[in-house]
């Protein structure tokens, strides 16, 4: 039966129920299981197989809808040099945080309007995930930032985040979050890019 169960890197309630339905006593079963090790603990009622998964992996699956971006996804992308500690992601819910085996994985809210553009899936992993685009991770990140009155204030902004583009920006994605976010710091961004000639041709 332990095999079964670590046939699957990922076990929810149902699934995990589905595992163990020769055994009377579910509920010890996954306590002992978690005791030794066969089971790692994510969340109430989400769990991991093994400790050998890519961390990114599995942020989708403790809270969702949800995407990896901010400076995570910047940091993935190659346009901040800073090592993050901690898996930022967006969402369309209530921010929440959670830690476990696999790290400390913090959720940010962003408007639903927004939440579909430039999100891409990685499937060069053990499991597939859901990434910001650089365009994407830069405009979820500046939209934290309050009182931007210019295009000076992104550039010092700029600066200061270190951020080195591998490509140019994505032009539509950047208009579109520009109108649905309705944050002035990504509508300078969107102006600096332009001033700046930081578009994709």
């Amino acid at each position: 039966m332990q095999k079964m169960i670590l046939s699957e890197p990922i076990y929810d309630i149902t699934s995990m129920r589905h595992a163990l339905s020769g055994i009377a006593d579910q509920r010890g079963k996954i306590t002992r299981l978690l005791e030794t090790g066969a089971l790692i603990l994510l969340r109430r009622g989400l769990y991991a197989s093994r400790l050998n998964i890519d961390p990114l992996c599995l942020a989708g699956s403790i809270y969702g809808p949800s995407y990896i971006s901010f400076e995570t996804a910047l940091a993935w992308h190659g346009m901040i040099p800073e090592r993050v500690t901690e898996i930022l992601s967006a969402t369309i819910k209530r921010a929440a945080s959670f830690e476990n085996d696999f790290g400390h994985y913090r959720y940010l809210a962003i408007p639903k309007s927004v939440y579909p553009v430039g999100i891409h899936r990685i499937t060069d992993s053990n499991l597939p995930f859901l990434m910001a685009s650089p365009t994407k991770a830069l405009v979820d990140r500046i939209a934290r930032e309050a009182g931007f009155r210019s295009i000076a204030d992104v550039a010092r902004w700029w600066k200061a985040m270190r951020i080195e583009l591998l490509s140019g920006l994505d032009h539509s994605q950047l208009q579109e979050c520009a109108d649905g976010y309705g944050r002035p710091s990504v509508r300078w961004l969107l102006r600096f890019a332009e001033k700046n000639h930081l578009i994709k041709s």
